[in-house]
């Protein structure tokens, strides 16, 4: 099977002092959340809008594919931004607490740096993954963003989309 998921509006991904990552965006079925916070590596779900969905049965996942879409231009001189899509689960039994399913980090190429005109895309995919997966599991895609270089605390908007494989 192959999910889709692409945010309908764009979202706006932060990165924070250190480069570090800000606040990330979450995406679902033409629908999307911005300014959530993943310190700490878990995210709650009690109070947001909820974006994940339910495996109807057992799985594994073998591959995930991300991409980005700038749609507003940035000025990243001396700066390079790069931008990740994760996958996060809800485990049996599911509630609305998410934590990252290790090894579904994807590290979209073309990093952002120097002048980024409006439509910079960047993809990237991982093939070849053996993840098991539960019936009932809830599954989630979070884009996030780190910087190095002269400016560390950056603001990225932009279209996110992806596709997930599940044998």
């Amino acid at each position: 099977a192959i999910i889709p998921f692409a945010s309908g509006i764009p979202i706006i991904l932060t990165t924070i002092t250190g480069g570090l990552v800000g606040t990330s965006g979450l995406v679902g079925f033409g629908g999307s959340i911005s300014g959530v916070n993943i310190v700490g590596g878990a995210i709650d779900l009690t109070s947001l809008s909820d974006f994940a969905f339910s495996l109807p049965r057992v799985g594994t996942i073998t591959a995930l594919a991300a991409y980005f879409s700038t749609t507003a231009e940035l000025s990243l001189v001396g700066t390079t931004v790069t931008i990740m899509a994760q996958l996060y689960e809800s485990l049996t039994p599911p509630d609305n607490n998410f934590t990252p399913v290790v090894g579904t980090i994807v590290t979209l190429s073309l990093p952002l740096t120097g002048f980024i005109p409006l439509g910079t895309a960047s993809s990237g995919l991982i093939t070849g993954l053996t993840i098991p997966v539960t019936a009932a599991t809830r599954l989630l895609l979070v884009f996030s963003a780190t910087a190095a270089g002269l400016s560390l605390v950056n603001t990225i908007t932009g279209y996110a989309s992806g596709g997930l494989g599940i044998a």
